[in-house]
């Protein structure tokens, strides 16, 4: 019996500590992009630029602007990438799409599980903003649908298609999810 309670008491202990320890490793990331985001509004406010200045290349990792649905009250900053890194401190610009204030399709991807889980709630006339250095623009929701993760025929230049938002679907779906949400929006100002 004393081997048994012995082995409790290790199996316990390795327990616990395994949780503090997933629990010291999830807030370190939680306070990563907490700080990537302050840092990244704080360079914003202080930043203006003639829209022709703005760089025809941006790095990854370059601060793109802030998004901003305030019906839904989300706002996160946009960087440039759509790579794991990227996504875990806020929005990405995918690359090979056009960039904002330019013309073309706008792509923005982030986790559906993070700074894009209120998207769900998303209406067709929903306006998002975007905001960077050169200027703000505002879009209007034209449509949501699913579609497969290799459809990426949904970031093609066409008519209303002035910005398109990307995230996993279903939204509450545990692991790697399925699907693709999109948002469609065209520029109304």
């Amino acid at each position: 019996m004393r081997k048994r309670e012995w082995l409790l008491f290790w199996l316990g202990s390795a327990l616990i500590l395994g949780g503090a320890v997933v629990l010291g490793w999830r807030w370190w990331r939680l306070h990563e992009a907490t700080e990537a985001q302050r840092r990244a509004h704080e360079w914003l406010s202080r930043t203006t630029v003639e829209p022709r200045t703005i760089p025809r290349v941006f790095r990854r990792g370059d601060v793109i602007g802030e998004l901003e649905i305030p019906r839904l009250h989300l706002s996160v900053v946009v960087f440039e990438g759509d790579d794991s890194g990227i996504l875990r401190l806020g929005a990405g610009h995918i690359p090979d799409t056009a960039f904002p204030p330019g013309s073309g399709n706008i792509g923005i991807a982030a986790h559906r599980d993070t700074y894009f889980r209120p998207l769900r709630l998303i209406r067709v006339n929903d306006v998002i903003e975007m905001k960077t250095p050169a200027g703000e623009s505002r879009y209007a929701v034209t449509e949501t649908k699913v579609v497969r993760p290799s459809d990426i025929g949904v970031l093609a230049r066409a008519p209303g298609r002035d910005l398109t938002l990307v995230t996993c679907y279903p939204f509450y779906y545990i692991g790697s999810a399925p699907e693709r949400f999109i948002v469609h929006a065209r520029k109304v100002g």
